[in-house]
């Protein structure tokens, strides 16, 4: 991220506002993101597709700040090239925490906290109504819908990604994406309103109280099965923590909740590899392959 370039843009089109320090942080698949005063958060789409998920963003974040028991990102700037034209950046004040980690979870009365938050959180979202979603251009799917999406992934999958993967890797994942899609139990679901993103890094804590002060990064949100949205603390914090924020989850009677999730994170690492190709990133593409061949030597 050329940090200047951004500073620049920011002073150029909202003079109003001091720039005392500014500093590039963590660089998402999708932004480029400009930390300024240690006050301020000010995003920058890296893609044109980017920028649509932006124009999402603005129109879902007042319905789930209305809705959620934690602070999301209230967009306070945005700015265009043109008032018809697609956003160039925005901007908001810094929700103040640290993203979840296992040091903070080292803490068991902490861990019981945090677990409790995120269960509740997610209990807020997924029973959030749909009404008004439509303007946030997230619209309702069925599982027999959601069924065909992943259908058409296989297909881009076995397209795209398997041609570059060893042939015990090919079988293993052709078995995973076989397994999810033939069995009926995997979509009987309730589609609700998920984050579709919630890894570690988008989970805001006040590692000193052991609570969950806000949640970022909401681009990807759609409506579909609510496990999705247990992925990501699955893969960054592991099952244990995960089945302790179930504990807290209303949604907790489902039986399959796990195991698709589980499912869910086997096929993660295709993503990566089609967010590589289709952007250059050639790191990324190289990611996901690694770790579709280590799955298929554990298993």
């Amino acid at each position: 991220m050329d940090t200047d370039y951004h500073r620049r843009l920011v002073e150029d089109r909202a003079p109003n506002i001091e720039i005392r320090t500014c500093e590039s942080t963590v660089e998402g698949w999708d932004s480029h993101v400009l930390e300024v005063n240690g006050e301020l958060i000010f995003r920058f789409p890296r893609w044109p597709s980017a920028a649509q998920n932006v124009e999402k963003e603005i129109a879902l974040l007042p319905l789930l700040a209305a809705a959620l028991p934690v602070q999301v990102p209230k967009f306070d700037l945005v700015v265009r090239d043109r008032p018809d034209g697609p956003v160039v950046f925005t901007g908001y004040d810094m929700i103040q925490g640290e993203p979840l980690s296992e040091a903070v979870l080292q803490s068991p009365s902490k861990r019981r906290s945090l677990a409790r938050d995120i269960g509740e959180l997610l209990t807020a979202l997924h029973r959030m109504a749909f009404e008004g979603l439509e303007k946030a251009n997230v619209n309702p799917v069925t599982a027999d819908g959601w069924r065909q999406q992943y259908r058409d992934l296989f297909d881009r999958a076995q397209r795209d990604v398997f041609p570059l993967l060893s042939d015990d890797a090919k079988r293993a994942e052709s078995a995973v994406w076989q397994e999810f899609l033939a069995s009926d139990d995997n979509f009987r679901f309730a589609p609700v309103l998920l984050h579709a993103d919630l890894f570690a890094l988008h989970i805001l804590c006040d590692d000193d109280k052991g609570t969950v002060v806000g949640i970022i990064d909401w681009a990807e949100s759609q409506i579909g099965d609510p496990a999705l949205d247990i992925t990501g603390l699955l893969r960054d914090i592991g099952e244990e923590f995960t089945l302790e924020v179930l504990d807290f989850y209303a949604g907790n009677s489902d039986q399959g909740l796990m195991s698709r999730a589980r499912l869910y994170a086997q096929l993660l690492p295709n993503d990566q590899v089609w967010f590589g190709q289709t952007h250059g990133v050639t790191d990324l593409v190289r990611t996901g392959l690694d770790d579709i061949e280590t799955n298929a030597r554990i298993k």
